[in-house]
This record gives C-alpha cells, structure tokens and sequence, in this order.
C-alpha cells in the first residue's frame, strides 16, 4: 500500500537527521549509500555529481567552527579534489552556508562545450567492439547539415539503432541521401519502410544488383558550416556492426585534407546516375518483398539476424481490445479508450485497427504523429504509412496520420471522401481545440471512432467523450497501472515554489512566457532544484521547463554546479534530442532540461527522477510529463517526482489530477483533510509527501463556495484554467446541470457570467424563443435534437437541406450509437421507411412552428442566414448537451410510481428526457413548488412544507429534508446526516411510530410503496427559500429506537465529490 507523508515524516538514512525547521539535514540525513566517508570529525557525502565535505558536529555557519575544525576540514580538501579532479584540473570548491550544516561543497571540473556529447576520441581508425562505430556516427550526425550514405545491406535492427539520429537530422532542416543495394536479398523490406517513413528532405535510392555486385560502405557528412567528414570501413548497417562487432572504419575529417571527402562526394553522385540505381518507392518495396528470397547465411555468407519479434497486446491492451469488440457487437460506432501514460495507447490502436483497410490518425503534435507511425509500422509492416501535415501530404496512404491544423482546413478535408477510412482514431486534445475536432468527425464516416486519452477528467480536455458518444469504452488510469505491475512505482515529493506568481500575467488559461521565464530562471530558484535534486532524485533526470531559455539557463547551472546537464528544445541552442536521450540512458547524462520536446514518446525506461520545473495547465501535459519515468527497469526501484508547488490556482490541477478529483473546490479540500490524516491509500509502492508550506500553500488556494454556487465556482475555475468558458456538456460531465442555473437558462447563466460575445448576446436576444425551445423541450425520443445536428453539420441552420441529405446525416448519427437507433424504431440503412419516421414525427411538429418549414424534397429553417452568425454554434452547444442528457439518462432508469401515466410525468418536467421515470435527475436542484408535478401532484403550502409528503395516488412518499434547522427544529432535534457517500441517517418525527402508516412505508412493509429523498443544507440562500437536491429513491437500510426513529437509507448514487464538503460527507 502506498502512503502519504507530511515534510516532518521523512525518514533518514543510516544518521541521526537533525535540522530547524521542516527539513531534515542533508549532510546527516544522507542515505547509508551516499555517505563516502565518515570519521569522528568529518562527514564526506556524495550529492549529485560532486561531494559535500562537513564537520560531523551540527552547525550552521563556518565561524561558529573551532580552528581545530575549521583546519581538519581544509587539510581534507586536497584528497578530495583528487577523487573529482581530470586532466590535472582541480575540481571546484564552494562554501555553503545556506542551510543548517555547513560544508565544502566539491564539484568536477567544468566540462568543455560540446564535449557532453562529443566523439569518444579523435584517432582516424575506428576498431569496433568497444569502440563502437555509433558513437562516433551520432556527434558527426548532429552537426551535420546534409548526411549522404552508402552501403550495401539494411538491416532491420541498424536502422533502429540510427533512426532516432536521422530523425533529429531532418527535423531541423537537415537533408539525407541513401543509396542502398539488393545484392542477395540481405536488406531487409522493414528495413527499408522504417527509412521510408521518414519525413524531410530525404532522398532513397536502391542499386539493383542483378548483374553485379554492390558492396561500399561509406558516410559523408556536410557540416552547417565549413568543411565535413568522411567515414569508410567494413561497417554495414546491422546493429551488430554498429554496436558491438569488430568492425573497422577510417574516419577523415575535412579541414586536414578536404581531398578524399571530394573524391567521395564525387563517386557517390556517379553512382546514383548508374542505370542500375532507382528511385526507392513504396511500390518498389513490395515487389522486392514479393521476389525476394531470404538468404541462408550457409550458403551465401550474408549476414543474416533473426526476424524481429511482432508485437502482442499486453494484458491491459487485451482487456480493451475485448471490450472494443463487444462494444462494436452492441451496434456502437464510436467508443472512448483511457489509458495511462506508458501502457501504450497507440499500440492499441494499431493492434484494434489491424484489419481496416483504410485508417486515420490525427493528433494536434507533429511528435505524437511520429510515435504513431513507429507503433503502425511495427504492427503492420507492409502497409503504406503518409503524413498530411506540413509540407508533405499523402492522401492515398493505407494509414494516414494527419495534423488536425492541417485536416481541419476546409481546402484540405474536402479532398477526402467521407468514407475514405475504415477506422479514424483522435488522440487527445485541449478543449480549445474541440470545435476542431467535431468539424473533422462530422465530415467521416468511418466504421469506427476511437478516441484516445490519458485522463479520465471528463471535464478538461475539449469534450473527447462527446465525440465518442458518450460511450467509455475501456479504462485503466495510472493508479491502475501501477496496481498492476505495468508502471513504475512514485515517490512525489510536493515542494513549495518560491516564486511569486500573482505578479506574472496570465492570458487565455496561461502565464505570459517572457514574464514566466523571466520569474523562473533565476539563481537561487535553480540552487533550490538542485537542492532538491540531491536531496531526493536519482541518477537519471529529466527536468521540464517553462521556454527555450530557461531550459538553457538551468543546463548551464547544473554544469556550473558539475553536473553533466544538456538542454533539448526546437531552438538552435539546444542540444540533439536522440544523443542527449542515449547519453542520458547510457549514464553519459545526470540530467536532460527539456521544453516539451519530451512530452511524448521518449522510450528511456531508466529514467528514475522526473524535475516539474512548470506549472502545467494542462492535467494531460502533466500525466504525459509524469508518465515519461513511469517505464518499469531493473535499474530502478521507483521514479522519483519533484514538482513545485506555487499561489496560483492553477497549481491545483496536479493536485487534483494526481489524486484523481473531480470538479470543485470542495472535493480538494477534503482530499486535503483525508490526505492529513493519512487515510487515501496510493498505489502499491507509491508515496506522497507534500511540504508543510506547499500544504499551506494548496490550503491557501482552494475557494469555499457558498451553498448554491457550486456551478458558478467551477465556471469561473475552468475559464480561469483554460482561457474560455466551458460548454454545457462540459459543465454536465463535470456534474452539474446546465439546465438548473437560477438563471434565464443555460445561455441566460453565460450571458451573466460576461461570456457572450456582442454578436452572439445580440444572436440570442433576436432568437431567445427558439434558443430556449431547444434547450427545454420535452425529449421523449431524440428526433427533434438529430434533425437539429442534422441541419447543423449540413451547415443548414440557418439555411435548407434537402430531405435526402437530412436522412442520410440522421442515419450517420444511429450508426455510431445503438441507443440512437433503437429510438429511431427502424434499420437506419432503411433508407425509405427511416424517411418516412422523421416525416411523421420531428419534420411534422418543428415545421408547425414559427422556426421551420417543410417544402416539397426540403427542409429549411424561415429565418435568414445573414441575420445569424453566431447562431449555429449556439444552438449546436444546445443540442450536443440535450443529447448528452439524454443517452446519460437512458442509462439509469427508475420506476415510475403505481398509476402515474406518461404524460402526468411529463407534465412541467426537467428537461431531461422522460423515460419511464418521475422526470427527476438525481443530484440536481428542485424548487419545492416543483417536485410535486413530478408525482402528478399538485403543489399546496399546507401540505408540502412539511417534512414528509405522502401521496396515496401514486404510492410515494417524499421526504424533504434541510439538514442545518437552526430553530426550525419542532418536537425535538433532528439528527440528519451523511455516514457515507450512500448511506444518509435521518431521524424522522417524533409522532412517527414504527407501526404506524408512514414507519411501514418507511421499512418497506407497506408492498408497492417508494420512498423518495429531497435535501438541502439549510433553509434559506441568498434571503430565498432554498431548493431541494434529488439524492433518488432511497432503499431502507435499518432503523432504531422510537419517537423519534433513526432510519439509515442508502441511496443510488453516491453524493458527487463537489458537495461532500458541504453536506459533511464521511468517506
């Protein structure tokens, strides 16, 4: 079981840890590991790079030393310069002061520029084996402006060793030329598909060597500046010849004598005019493939390597490619898959999409594209992959992975057919970028939609579960994931950010970068991470900063400070992704600072320390900078997580994400509570441990909202965190109800909250009749709310549609859903009888009003589309949530009570759909006049200002319960209370007895009988009377005593996290 720590629980090492304040001493707390030397006078402690030389007594400054000490501590300091020092250059010596031991703080000589990830030696022979030819390919690769390459034979296993370089080549401009041979049939296809997949200035070429043989191996390289190298040896492109085979290779670089690398240069263009050279293409690939005969190495002496192993789902994969199987069994065409960082979510795409033809990925990052291709071409590695991003688009493609900048484009989306995809997957994307998104989906019509996240917050993320409809297919979080064995184990540590943030600007949910970067690079804020670093990180780090700037301000730090530190980002200062990435994984590195290069697809399992430089707005960004060291190594028993904590709210967003939160202040609060008292249990091997000030500071953030405005905080919450106001199905997700604001409707709720646009307040002035209609009219099937998103998608509202058209858009949306479908009551591949549904139902009513009209092969709205700009996005927010709503609450349904008939139920109900059910949703606010409609009753002050209502009608019984009385109290006070998130205690009346009516109905001796809970915290709100809470129709659970009776309910749904702080629920 994992476990939460306060600062002051930190246990120590093989020392006694004393130290003021909240921290332990990081001399005499020191891990029994770390500790180098240790006598009756001095204490030697390794931290990070370098070493802290102490007295063994406590003290904080130098003069309170005796001179005996102060004189055994600076003979001491020559031997230990010796452990650190090269090259005859002393290590440096620093005296530090700035914590409660003082000590002499001992780091490596500062390393030459460049020498981090410089060649291993500069001698021209390269022998192989230990001297391995990659290490000397990958330093001349990075300062290469174009890299020319010839050799012989592909393999499979070399090209992974040397794709990540070439990547990084053509990722800043870079050009590669490739000129290969099929002598044999030792190069491999995958081989050749994984250069293929390349995007750039690349260039491939093939030497068929049907009538002679084709054996150079040569690499050329062209610096950015003035000159070049020249590598010519044995070496084909085999992992084993590139790794650790006894291979001989003559390196000449250029400015000694730039002759042979000429007489390369000019030998290589001569061949690629050879007639036996051609173009390397997708096409000629297969036919190479379908000729080729594999080589036996007995009999033709090539080098042959086993095939490489094909992937296979993981047991998480396999969990939710079953139940995506089952979920396309129940008629579903679109589903929402959540996935941990690190368990491979585009592996199960690729795995779940195997037998599609056609597919398409779309992501809003060019780096999550290539880690898609990667994880395709591993699963299918004869298809042909293409980008559609950028400066390379590839429509034909088998899979095509496509940036949504790109896509979305009206000149570019209207190239593609709807049905050219058989299977579309959407990564996960910000809510700004949700609008997007739906152009794209609403334009395919493939066989399924999956849409892949890390996060399973409904209420961030730009709605995915909206596009998938609604339908949660499968999910495994990180806590999940760890439970199983499939990520590493944490320990997070929580520390306080000294850095004032209400002084730095924030615009459209995110600090301004120059006045962020500006705060966060500073000297004592770096001496603090690496304080931080020593203290509690392990070997291998990566640090996420807030720009290019401050990556390389805190890469220079740490080198200052003798630690082999890089910065990696898209500017030209930075350091080669691939190389810092291998340096850091060969333990070349300490630490990699990094400017969301890393977000994705970094695949160095011995990473052990994740540094949160940032704050984050983002709750995915976060998960995916956390998940980059959650992969399982033996080299590591946990991943270490410092993350500062600073007075901002938008801070809360880790907390809330890490301890996995919904909406509202109140559910941050308690988690704080329960965190204290030490009552959440982590994953196994997992520990928190916040910082008493980074508690305070948490504590300091977090906003009390006053019964009834729960809504109105988490508005005002989210448009802080992203920049823009949420949308309605975004406030449902989140628990709320958009349709019970106290205000003049949703849209009534956005115009006060200041978010309507002058154009859109002057659209929903002009159309509020309308608006409105949408927004609560009655749904006993979804016709009228498909017609609507019919029109809208047809861009037809405002605007005409031609029957044709409407039905075929209708019966898109029933394919994707088998909810949708069954209402429809028909095949909607019937096109005819589907035809003649929407006649006689939707078509009919919405033309008899004053909004709609049915033509002849028409149907068009009767206003005009120059009057309304903003009125389709309006009405299409409307319209997603009524839907939303609808397919939630064809999920849960209650009965309705004896002898209530539909249209009774219906009658003033929520607009909610009305299935067999009261029309009431539970966890949402009723007025008291408006419950009693919902029971077919008619609301009088006499009888239902009681405490309980009973209807003999319809054989229910309402009790309407306000758990702060105050004086209201009659007869005795009431204990009303939560014992658990599904268990409420209510003390009835005194003149309720056990044998009497209302105490049989209550213990359910009374047959056919419901009992229905209504609360709220206390009377009044605002100087009103306050409305009731739906907690749903409660089961008796055991009752004690008499006049009164203690009765424990439990009721159906457990109370939402946003109002377990104001009803005092107990965990």
């Amino acid at each position: 079981m994992g476990e939460f720590r306060g600062e002051e629980d930190v246990t120590a090492g093989s020392n006694v840890p004393e130290g003021s304040g909240d921290h332990p001493c990081v001399v005499c707390a020191a891990a029994a590991s770390d500790i180098v030397e240790c006598d009756a006078q001095v204490i030697l402690v390794r931290q990070g790079a370098g070493l802290a030389l102490a007295p063994r007594r406590h003290v904080a400054r130098w003069r309170e030393l005796s001179a005996a000490e102060q004189a055994t501590l600076a003979a001491r300091i020559g031997p230990v310069q010796a452990l650190l020092e090269t090259a005859n250059v002393a290590a440096r010596v620093t005296l530090v002061e700035t914590g409660d031991h003082v000590h002499l703080r001992l780091d490596p000589p500062l390393a030459a520029p460049g020498s981090l990830l410089g060649m291993p030696h500069d001698r021209p022979l390269i022998s192989g084996g230990e001297d391995a030819l990659h290490a000397h390919l990958r330093p001349l690769i990075d300062q290469a402006h174009a890299v020319d390459l010839s050799v012989s034979f592909l393999m499979t296993s070399g090209v992974r060793v040397i794709l990540p370089h070439l990547r990084d080549l053509l990722d800043r401009g870079g050009q590669l030329r490739l000129l290969t041979g099929d002598y044999l049939g030792v190069t491999e296809p995958a081989a050749l598909r994984l250069i293929a997949d390349l995007e750039g200035e690349l260039r491939l070429h093939v030497f068929q060597a049907a009538q002679i043989p084709f054996h150079p191996k040569a690499w050329m390289f062209t610096f950015a500046g003035d000159g070049g190298a020249l590598i010519v040896g044995s070496s084909n492109l085999s992992r084993s010849a590139l790794t650790e085979g006894i291979e001989w290779n003559l390196r000449h670089v250029d400015p000694v004598d730039p002759a042979p690398l000429l007489a390369a240069r000019a030998a290589f263009e001569s061949l690629l005019i050879r007639p036996e050279v051609t173009e390397l293409t997708p096409a000629w690939i297969d036919a190479y493939e379908d000729r080729r005969i594999v080589p036996q190495p007995t009999i033709t002496g090539a080098p042959v390597e086993a095939p490489e192993t094909e992937p296979t789902p993981h047991e998480v994969q396999a969990e939710a490619l079953t139940a995506l199987r089952a979920t396309r069994a129940k008629g579903y065409g679109a589903g929402l898959v959540v996935l941990a960082t690190g368990l491979g979510k585009t592996f199960l795409a690729a795995f779940d999409s195997a037998t599609a033809a056609r597919v398409l990925f779309v992501a809003h990052r060019e780096e999550i594209l290539t880690q898609a291709m990667v994880a395709f071409r591993a699963v299918r590695p004869r298809d042909r992959l293409g980008r559609y991003s950028g400066e390379e688009k590839d429509p034909e493609a088998d899979i095509v992975f496509a940036s949504v900048q790109t896509l979305a484009r009206n000149s570019h989306l209207t190239r593609f057919d709807p049905r050219a995809f058989d299977y579309i997957v959407i990564d996960e994307f910000h809510h700004a970028a949700a609008a997007t998104y739906r152009r794209i989906i609403d334009h395919f019509q493939p066989g399924f939609l999956l849409g892949l996240t890390a996060t399973p917050d409904r209420s961030d993320g730009g709605d995915l579960l909206g596009l998938c409809e609604e339908n949660l297919v499968y999910e495994c979080d990180l806590w999940s994931g760890i439970d199983r064995g499939l990520l590493a184990p944490f320990h997070y540590f929580g520390v306080p950010d000294p850095v004032e943030y209400s002084q730095i600007p924030w615009r459209s949910g995110r600090f301004d970068e120059a006045a962020l970067t500006e705060a966060v690079a500073t000297q004592a804020r770096a001496e603090n991470a690496l304080e931080q670093l020593a203290k509690r990180g392990g070997k291998k780090t990566i640090g996420f900063c807030v720009s290019r700037r401050h990556a390389d301000f805190m890469a220079d730090f740490a080198q200052a400070r003798g630690l082999r530190a890089v910065a990696v980002h898209s500017g030209d200062t930075s350091a080669p992704r691939a190389s810092a990435l291998k340096a850091l994984e060969d333990g070349d590195l300490d630490i990699v600072f990094a400017v969301d290069m890393f977000n994705e697809g970094v695949d160095v399992p011995s990473i052990d320390t994740v540094l949160m430089l940032r704050p984050t707005e983002s709750p995915v960004i976060w998960l995916q900078q956390l998940g980059r060291g959650l992969r399982r190594s033996a080299e590591k028993t946990h991943l270490a997580v410092i993350d500062y904590i600073g007075n901002h709210r938008i801070f809360l967003t880790k907390f809330r994400t890490l301890l996995k939160l919904g909406a509202g202040d109140g559910a941050l609060r308690l988690a704080l509570e329960r965190l204290n008292d030490k009552l959440i249990q982590f994953p196994v091997g997992c520990e928190v441990t916040y910082d008493l000030q980074a508690l305070d500071i948490l504590r300091s953030l977090i906003r009390q909202p006053r019964d009834g405005e729960e809504l109105a905080a988490f508005y005002r919450d989210f448009r802080e965190r992203h920049g823009t106001r949420p949308t309605a199905s975004e406030v449902q997700h989140a628990g709320f109800n958009p349709g019970r604001t106290g205000h003049e409707g949703w849209l009534g709720f956005v115009a006060d909250m200041r978010d309507l646009s002058d154009t859109q307040r002057a659209t929903w002035t002009a159309h509020r009749t309308l608006l409105d209609e949408i927004e609560t009219t009655r749904m006993t099937r979804s016709y009228k709310m498909l017609v609507l998103r019919a029109m809208i998608e047809g861009n037809a509202f405002p605007g005409q549609i031609a029957l044709t058209e409407l039905v075929e858009r209708v019966a898109r949306l029933a394919r994707r859903n088998p909810q949708i479908k069954a209402d429809l009551s028909v095949d909607p591949d019937d096109t005819p009888r589907l035809r003649a549904v929407l006649m006689q139902q939707p078509l009919k009513i919405l033309a008899e009003t004053d909004w709609f009209q049915l033509g002849p092969g028409t149907f068009q709205t009767t206003f005009a589309e120059a009057q309304n700009p903003a009125l389709a996005p309006l009405a299409s927010e409307l319209v997603d949530w009524r839907l939303l709503r609808y397919l939630q609450a064809r999920d849960v349904v209650y009965e309705m009570p004896e002898g209530t008939s539909l249209a009774e139920a219906a009658e003033e109900a929520d607009p909610g759909p009305i299935a067999p059910t009261q029309g009431l949703t539970i966890w949402q606010e009723y007025p008291r006049d408006k419950i009693a409609p919902h029971f077919g009753a008619v609301f009088n002050t006499g009888s239902w200002n009681a405490g309980i209502v009973v209807l003999k009608g319809v054989r229910a019984m309402i009790l309407l319960v306000t758990m702060d009385k105050g004086s209201m109290s009659l007869g005795g006070h009431y204990a009303d209370q939560f014992a658990s998130p599904t268990r409420f205690v209510w003390q009835a009346q005194t003149s309720t007895r056990r044998n009497g009516l209302r105490g049989r109905i209550i213990s359910g001796a009374e047959a056919g009988w419901t009992v229905h809970l209504f609360l709220r915290k206390s009377k009044l709100r605002d100087g009103r009377a306050a409305p009731f809470r739906y907690a749903g129709p409660v089961e008796f659970a055991g009752w004690e005593g008499e006049a009164p009776i203690t009765v424990q309910w439990d009721i159906p749904e457990p109370v939402p996290e946003q109002l377990r702080e104001l009803y005092g629920v107990n965990e």
